[in-house]
């Protein structure tokens, strides 16, 4: 994972975040399923632009792999640009991260890399909220097979 200098994990919540998308990539699918499984609460919730939110921590993994099976995604790395937190009033992380994510093909073809915002909240170490926000468009361009 690239971390740009001034985005280095400052505090416990940052570091849970870059774990999880470090974990990412590379490797080979199913990998990415036993990330998830590491990563997120069983409450979890991942909001993604253009796509209708996905709760439970199994809803997400089912998602995973719709995303595995459209976008033909071995795996994902990211560029983490910049990070910013903060503690939420009932105590979870908020974790705000601009980077961009690489989706690879099985073959270690990067297939398209997409410029994200995201936010994260992070509750005793673990993912428990993931919202993206990017521009779909190049996904729907690169992947016809994706629809939402």
């Amino acid at each position: 994972m690239l971390i740009h200098p001034g985005a280095e994990p400052q505090n416990d919540d940052e570091k849970a975040v870059v774990g999880f998308l470090d974990d990412w990539g590379p490797g080979a699918w199913p990998h990415m399923l036993d990330c998830y499984d590491r990563w997120l609460t069983d409450d979890f919730l991942w909001e993604n632009t253009g796509s209708p939110p996905t709760h439970g921590k199994v809803a997400a993994m089912e998602f995973l792999s719709k995303l595995h099976d459209t976008l033909e995604m071995e795996w994902c790395t990211a560029e983490l640009r910049n990070m910013a937190s903060r503690r939420a009033a009932n105590g979870d992380g908020i974790v705000l991260t601009e980077r961009v994510d690489r989706i690879f093909l099985a073959d270690g073809t990067e297939a398209i890399a997409i410029p994200i915002m995201g936010c994260f909240t992070v509750r005793d170490g673990k993912i428990a909220r993931y919202a993206d926000y990017n521009a779909d468009s190049p996904i729907r361009e690169r992947f016809p097979r994706h629809r939402h």
